[in-house]
Formats: C-alpha cells, structure tokens, sequence
C-alpha cells in the first residue's frame, strides 16, 4: 500500500513586528486626534485673547507729532485739534493703508495749509527687519512736507525703498488717506478725487502660475519627464521667487489669514495666488507642489546636497524628536501672531538671509549651518526645521479626521 504524502499548506508566519504596529495604530491615531483637537481649542482661545488685548493708547502718539502743542482735543468728525494758548495749530488725523503683513497705523499732523507737518506710526504688522530697513531709509521723513493734493505715487511722486514695496506703499496711503480726509474735513479744501487702486498683475504672477501648472502636470504617472521638470521648476523658482523678487512663502503669510488681515487683491494678487494655489492643489490633488517643486529655499538645499551627496535618511533615529521640535516651533509661531495679532513677529525663517543678504549675525550663522548640512542631509531646514511642513501635515490630518467623520455618519450604500 502505497503511502500518500499529504503536504499541508503552512501559513506564513506572523510577524510580532507587524501585529505590534497594527495595535499600535488606532492608538497613535487616537493621540494624535487629541493633541489636534487640543491645538484647534489653544488657537482658538489665544485668537480671542488677543482680540481683547488688542488696544493702543493714541494719545501719547498725538503729542509726539504736534510736540508744541498744549492742548489736543477731538473733533465732531473724528479727528483731532491742537491748541497753544488757545490758538489753534493744526490738526491730526489716524492713517490707515494696508502694508505686507497688514493694516497699518499713522498719526499725521497738517498745518492750516494743508501741508504734513510730522507722521509717526502708531501700529504695524510688517516683520520688524523689514520696517526698520523703511524707517532707516528715511521714507517717513520724506513724506513731511507733502500737500493735501499731491500724488503720493510711489516711485515717481514718493522714493520707495528697494524690497519693502508692500510697506512703502502702504505709509504712502497712510500718509494720503489722513492729510486727504484733514483737508476735506476740517480745512474744507477741495480735495481731488481718489486715484483708482492700479491692479498690479507682471512677471511674478506669471512665473508663480506658470511653476503651479508644471508642478501639477510634472506629478502626473503618465508625465515621463518628471525629474527634469522638477528641476527647471526648482532653478527657476531659486532664482525667479527666491533672488529676483525674494517672495517665497513663509509663516507670517498663513498667520495674516488665520488673523483676517487679507490684503487688497489689487495690489497683492500674488499673495492670493500662493496661498490660494497651496491650498487647491492640496484639497484636490492632495499634493503640495511648492515645497518640492518650487521653493526657492528648497532649491537652494538640494542643490547644496547635489554637491555633498546629502542623504535622506542621515537622522534617522533622530526623526521622531525633530519632528516635535519643528512642530512645537510652528506652533509657537502661530500662537504668537495671534496673540499680539502680528504676523510679522511669528516669521523665524532665514529666507532674506539667503536671497537678499539681510539679517543678523545670528541669522547668518544659522544660514551657514544649514547650507554646510544640506551638503551631507537631504534638505535639513524644510525635514527638521521649517514652519510650513507641519502646517501642511496637520491641514491633511484635519482632511482625513473630516472625511472619516463623514463616512461614519453617511456610510456609502451598497448596491
């Protein structure tokens, strides 16, 4: 009798590894779901407090600009009236423009002519190198002595001041929105019309459109010439957004719209095609082509590791800690803004450093570090340092949580 061998398919044997990440999943997810939600409450919280403690008290700034003054007092429309021994001065108004990071205030004194006798900035939200870089450049002073009717064109009425074009512009309209209203208020002078806001729409925009459409095209599985695209789309973006214009994305831009301090689009389109762009291609393609495909600083750090032969993976064991040290820096820049409703102080990147060879002893150093690590690590600033990535991970997490919910909620029905 012949014997049968019966072999007996074996099942693979499981992985203790595996089985372990399996459970472990739903608990980190759980986590990270509380620590979102809590982060979401602590945003909300400091965005209401500093709502509260947003106040300014003017009256310090009405004296400094009419310092021979013995007496101010507020008039019926609003404005403000000096006196000495009851002789009046002149008259003080609040300027209001829009610079880079916001709204910004000007106290602007007039004489009974109609001329600016003095401005001194009450409030702004630009980053503080940029608007010491304005100041330092005299373009407050040369706004005294202006006219009621004068142009205030930048540029050809008014010197701007080179790479801080949003905040010239905006003292510039500060100073004319306040001597324009003195004028027609209190001088009754007949005050030309308002000249309309130019739409300001050139090179910049074009460029920032043109990378977005590559970057999305280049992603494609069908596209065959992925790698050389995204490379002309980084040189390009390295030397067009980064060294030319020096207007890459940075904290501060996100940290103005969760403050509501959106721009005027005419003059700040390019402002609303980046984050309006980050934000498209994130909800419908769930990608974000800028970080890897355009950011000038991203550029600059992979071809530092084109030179080094950087690694990806070089911190490995490090990448958990790091992670949370980048994570805690954004958030913190976050809550900052918001709590002294100032998009201007959350920005800690070293951008300018780099493309405009601005900044400080400190910033420089930094700068060296990571450029001299990109050469051995693959983009050490955006892996471990920079605000943007965990802005983008936790807006993907709110995604996947929201779609979760909603399936939960309306379970798709089987046919």
């Amino acid at each position: 009798m012949e014997q049968q061998l019966i072999i007996k398919k074996q099942r693979p044997p499981v992985s203790h590894r595996s089985t372990t990440n399996k459970q472990c999943r739903p608990k980190k997810q759980s986590k990270e779901r509380k620590i979102a939600a809590i982060s979401i409450m602590l945003i909300i919280a400091v965005w209401i407090i500093g709502i509260y403690r947003e106040s300014a008290d003017i009256e310090p700034y009405l004296h400094q600009v009419m310092p021979t003054a013995d007496k101010i007092e507020k008039s019926a429309l609003g404005n403000f009236i000096a006196f000495n021994n009851n002789q009046l001065l002149g008259y003080i108004a609040i300027g209001e423009g829009n610079g880079y990071g916001g709204p910004m205030q000007l106290a602007v004194a007039i004489n009974l002519e109609g001329e600016i006798t003095d401005l001194t900035v009450i409030k702004h939200l630009e980053t503080p190198r940029w608007f010491e870089r304005v100041f330092q450049n005299g373009l407050i002073s040369r706004l005294i002595g202006k006219r009621y009717n004068d142009a205030f064109s930048l540029n050809s009425d008014v010197d701007g001041v080179s790479g801080a074009t949003y905040t010239s512009r905006g003292l510039a309209n500060a100073s004319l929105e306040g001597v324009r209203r003195l004028a027609e208020q209190e001088l009754d002078l007949d005050v030309p019309p308002k000249a309309p806001t130019k739409f300001i729409f050139g090179l910049p925009e074009i460029t920032l459109i043109a990378l977005f459409v590559l970057g999305i095209i280049g992603r494609k599985k069908s596209f065959r010439h992925t790698k050389k695209m995204r490379w002309f789309c980084m040189v390009t973006g390295m030397i067009m957004l980064g060294f030319v214009y020096t207007n890459p994305l940075t904290i501060s831009m996100l940290n103005q719209m969760l403050l509501g301090f959106w721009p005027d689009w005419h003059t700040h389109l390019y402002w609303y095609l980046l984050i309006i762009g980050i934000l498209f291609s994130m909800t419908v393609f769930n990608k974000n082509p800028y970080c890897e495909w355009f950011c000038p600083f991203g550029a600059a750090q992979e071809c530092m590791g084109k030179i080094g032969g950087a690694k990806a993976h070089t911190l490995r064991s490090y990448q958990s800690k790091m992670q949370w040290i980048q994570r805690g820096l954004a958030f913190a820049a976050v809550l900052i803004a918001l709590l002294y409703r100032n998009p201007g102080l959350s920005s800690y990147e070293i951008f300018g450093t780099m493309f405009d060879l601005d900044g400080n002893v400190t910033q420089f150093f930094l700068l060296g570090l990571v450029l001299l690590s990109a050469l051995f690590i693959h983009r050490p600033w955006c892996r471990y340092l920079c605000p943007i990535k965990p802005v983008e991970a936790f807006i993907k997490h709110l995604q996947n949580w929201t779609s979760e919910t909603w399936t939960k909620i309306y379970p798709k029905r089987k046919i």
